[in-house]
């Protein structure tokens, strides 16, 4: 008997904003926010005619010209369904929003911590690197399901959350890693921790309370030798004073011609806390490490742990590591996994006090 086709099916989704339960996550699955802001999309799924998803208006949808209501939910006749040409597993919800087209990817847990692998580290690191790496993801993830209830989704799939773009990221060495610590994350009093991590800590971590002001028992200030070892673990960067000065002036900050940057408080670390930027007016401007990062981009100050000084027309950054500097190092466990250290001997390292468990 001939078997016919399935195709893409869309239907009506309603919505919930309900929190994940604290219990077992076994067979549950993660709901993350793929693509934001889009004018239109090209669904296939192994084979199928595209299907085109436009806007008609905030209330409607235009699904091949024909008006569909939001949302709709995707399915794929095959093992993906792919968005854009992109292929992710599992379903796909698309809503329309005053930005744009949002597009929510619904799969099961462990596959997407198989596609996040390869997106924050390698695979080809050493095995007990990639297994930490797992096991970090899987817990931010599980306590992103736990406490996040004012969006439709869990986690962001940017760095605002873990960067995830669906399945091509997958191999063997990600897909191994996850199946040989599936289930397992790291607790504190019982609870999913917030096991945050950064690229290189450039020799030391940092505790959540000086970075954020917030305090994580676990997230303490750790030592990190193996940092060193990283690509462009020492940085440089040089702004001009007058892209600066139109920086601070496009985020209100109006102080006349800048004269200097003073760092005049330090984290146990010596990543800025706080730092004064002075200018002609008389007054000043005081801004947090990670704020001034934010406001030069993260690419640019790759950490809070630096220093600044104006030469001419320039500011002149240097600085070592890469990152918000809170949590597991990614290159601190890269080295200890390259020196004989276990998974859990490495995330015990970093995250103090923390228990690994196996939730599923």
């Amino acid at each position: 008997m001939k078997t016919r086709p399935l195709l893409i099916t869309l239907m009506v989704l309603c919505l919930t904003l309900s929190a994940v339960s604290t219990g077992s996550a076994a067979g549950r699955s993660i709901r993350v926010l793929v693509l934001k802001g889009e004018s239109f999309l090209i669904v296939t799924g192994a084979g199928e005619t595209p299907v085109e998803i436009k806007a008609e208006d905030g209330k409607a949808a235009s699904v091949n010209g024909k008006k569909a209501a939001w949302p709709l939910k995707l399915s794929p006749a095959g093992e993906f369904l792919y968005i854009n040409g992109r292929p992710y597993r599992g379903s796909a919800e698309v809503a329309g929003t005053r930005e744009g087209l949002r597009v929510i990817n619904e799969l099961s847990l462990e596959s997407y911590i198989a596609g996040v692998i390869n997106n924050e580290i390698s695979s080809k690191w050493p095995v007990e690197a990639v297994k930490a790496q797992a096991v970090v993801a899987r817990t931010y993830a599980v306590h992103q399901m736990n406490n996040r209830t004012d969006t439709p989704y869990d986690i962001e799939g940017t760095v605002m959350g873990q960067v995830y773009r669906g399945a091509a990221a997958e191999d063997e060495a990600a897909t191994k890693a996850v199946a040989d610590t599936a289930g397992e994350i790291l607790t504190f009093a019982g609870e999913p921790a917030l096991t945050v991590y950064h690229s290189n800590a450039g020799g030391m971590t940092d505790s959540s309370r000086e970075i954020w002001a917030e305090y994580y028992p676990y997230l303490l200030s750790v030592t990190s030798p193996f940092d060193k070892d990283a690509p462009r673990y020492a940085w440089e960067f040089a702004v001009p004073v007058l892209s600066l000065k139109a920086l601070l002036a496009g985020a209100g900050y109006e102080i006349g011609e800048l004269l200097d940057i003073k760092c005049d408080e330090m984290t146990a670390a010596g990543r800025v806390k706080s730092l004064v930027i002075s200018g002609s007016s008389g007054s000043g401007v005081r801004l947090r490490g990670e704020d001034l990062r934010k406001l030069i981009g993260y690419s640019y100050l790759r950490s809070s742990l630096f220093s600044a000084e104006k030469k001419g027309g320039l500011f002149v950054f240097r600085g070592r590591g890469s990152g918000h500097g809170v949590g597991m190092s990614q290159w601190g466990a890269k080295g200890m996994a390259e020196s004989g250290f276990s998974y859990a001997e490495i995330l015990k390292h970093y995250y103090r006090g923390t228990v690994l468990k196996k939730a599923y």
